[in-house]
């Protein structure tokens, strides 16, 4: 089954949906860590499928620290973008700024342990200068994805950017440029100036199922490809995510066993919603737009 997300972004993997296997770990395209310094015991830079909002992508980053690993750069929660291949090469000029950004946004998790600074950061660059940045720093547990916007300090141009996540502070002072405890970060959906929270336009190939009538009002069928005739599961998604609709179709029905189902979509309201289905062989997402 394959499925192409089609976005407007100039933030490299800015959802963290793609990321390449090394072998023992998985690595987050574009960014920089340390898991290569890693023995296999711990990584601390992971992918996760707790992501944020949940119609959008499968994945977000998850950075965390181990103290007992220290000194060893195993031991920390941290991610960058530069050319250099290097941690201590810093966020230097990566990807190239269209436009004039005024702040970066995003959403995140912090689970801090011993007065850890949680740090998330954009730097621009103009011609291989330093000309502007942007952070976000605390101290504070946020136990649920919440969303930040963080603006870039002025500027007249800027030709690249760079970005850095770290679960403690990375570029304080001393002490703090240390883990004081093993805290954890998570990360999803950077973007510039405008929070990623509408469903994208999705274009399916050998799509699971179709939604027919699209825009629907009450009702819509759902036309299931499913040979293996298992049951699957139903979720509906709004705009910002959240999970609106859930259900089993079950194989037993009749209709289900002629690949087609009415949903009753009579008690949501208009707007634009990801139908998922869950099979045993993966999920796929659609569009759906309800106009009454």
């Amino acid at each position: 089954m394959a499925m192409i997300i089609t976005a407007n972004a100039q933030i490299p993997n800015k959802g963290f949906e793609q990321w390449s296997n090394m072998g023992n770990y998985w690595e987050p395209q574009g960014y920089v860590t340390p898991n290569a310094f890693a023995s296999g015991a711990f990584y601390p830079v992971t992918r996760s499928t707790d992501h944020y909002p949940v119609s959008i992508g499968s994945y977000s980053i998850r950075l965390e620290s181990k103290t007992s690993l220290l000194p060893g750069n195993d031991a920390l929660g941290i991610t960058l973008q530069n050319n250099y291949d290097s941690l201590l090469a810093g966020p230097c000029q990566y990807f190239k700024i269209i436009g004039h950004p005024t702040s970066l946004t995003g959403y995140y998790k912090y689970e801090p342990q011993n007065g850890d600074t949680m740090l998330i950061a954009i730097r621009l660059f103009q011609g291989g200068s330093f000309v502007s940045w942007g952070q976000l720093t605390t101290t504070a547990s946020v136990p649920n994805w919440t969303s930040f916007n963080i603006p870039i300090s002025s500027y007249s141009s800027a030709d690249s950017g760079a970005i850095l996540l770290a679960s403690y502070n990375a570029i304080g002072p001393p002490p703090e440029k240390i883990p004081h405890g093993n805290s954890v970060l998570y990360v999803d959906n950077l973007n510039f100036d405008t929070l990623v929270s509408s469903v994208p336009d999705l274009t399916v190939k050998n799509a699971l199922f179709n939604l027919y009538p699209n825009p629907a009002s009450d009702i819509v069928n759902l036309s299931i490809n499913n040979t293996n005739k298992e049951d699957l599961i139903l979720n509906i998604y709004n705009a910002k995510g959240v999970l609106v609709r859930t259900e089993t179709l079950k194989q037993n029905k009749p209709d289900y066993r002629s690949g087609r189902q009415q949903i009753n979509i009579g008690d949501l309201s208009n707007g634009i919603y990801m139908v998922e289905i869950k099979s045993q062989e993966g999920t796929e997402k659609q569009k759906l737009i309800i106009q009454k």
